[in-house]
């Protein structure tokens, strides 16, 4: 796999990982479609890592590493597909894109690692202000679109936490096999919620859209797409999948509008655009030709 490759499938993948948890939540409850499609990412992953010949390490650093891990599979993607009953499938991209930032704000705050600037402050800021904007859309608060927001705001919070604390534990194996083993680990976890918050058999409709994106996001959210994440980290760096985020959520919003139908006003276009504009300023980083004129010293810079 080129560089290229990895970086397109990742772009694809992000985009459309937002609409087809919304259609596999058509016909199923949020917590059967999750379930399945974790347990069915485990079942297959495993099956990938013994034609690879690649073994699943059940040594006390792995599994804490899972459990880490565990933290953002687990409570990110429960959370996730509980919001997206309640919101529109393109603003959990949207949502998902400050997670870089939470995950740089955590990691100074709970290890002492990481580099501000005033302009990065300022980037932030306009990203909040523009959720805040997103947030106070008529549909937010009167359509109980509120409810998704706060579920997905928890979520990425957790997905960056979980990010930070296994980066923290630095354990070293293949990261397919990091995958399948947090995969394994998350499916009693899925099994049980879905007992005590559905307690029903899923009825598999193959004329609605449902088992076919629980199918897709199984194969390509849950294995294709971390593969290609490990690979673009480690031949191009943390900062090149962080750009992702820039593209992925102006994608996610057009396949929203023209294949799901979803409504988009003129204010939460506004909102979108600052979120964006403060995650852009935030990844240049003072270093473009406008903004190198402007002498930005460091907040804080620490580890």
């Amino acid at each position: 796999m080129s560089v290229q490759v990895a970086y397109a499938t990742i772009i694809i993948i992000w985009s459309t990982t937002p609409l087809a948890i919304s259609w596999s939540n058509e016909t199923l409850s949020p917590i059967a479609a999750v379930s399945i499609r974790m347990g069915a990412a485990a079942i297959i992953g495993t099956i990938i890592l013994k034609l690879l010949h690649v073994s699943i390490s059940w040594e006390k650093k792995a599994i804490r590493t899972y459990a880490f891990s565990l933290i953002g599979i687990y409570g990110g993607m429960f959370l996730t597909y509980m919001a997206a009953h309640y919101i529109p499938s393109w603003l959990i991209s949207v949502i998902f894109a400050l997670s870089p930032v939470l995950t740089n704000l955590l990691s100074y705050r709970f290890f002492g690692q990481g580099d501000f600037t005033y302009l990065r402050l300022i980037a932030f800021s306009i990203s909040f202000s523009g959720l805040i904007i997103i947030c106070i859309d008529d549909w937010v608060i009167h359509e109980q679109g509120w409810i998704g927001v706060i579920l997905l705001l928890v979520a990425v919070l957790l997905f960056s936490l979980s990010g930070v604390l296994v980066q923290k534990e630095n354990y070293q194996a293949h990261p397919l096999s990091i995958t399948v083993g947090t995969l394994i680990m998350s499916v009693p976890f899925f099994l049980l919620s879905w007992v005590l918050l559905d307690g029903q058999l899923p009825h598999f409709d193959w004329h609605s859209m449902s088992p076919w994106a629980v199918l897709y996001l199984s194969t390509f959210g849950s294995l294709l797409g971390f593969a290609s994440y490990f690979y673009l980290v480690r031949h191009s760096g943390a900062t090149a999948v962080a750009m992702v985020t820039l593209m992925t959520p102006v994608i996610a919003l057009f396949l929203g509008n023209t294949l799901n139908h979803e409504n988009l006003s003129p204010r939460i276009m506004v909102g979108t655009g600052f979120v964006l504009l403060g995650l852009t300023i935030y990844y240049n980083n003072g270093k473009g030709d406008i903004l190198k004129r402007f002498p930005f010293p460091k907040v804080f810079k620490k580890g």
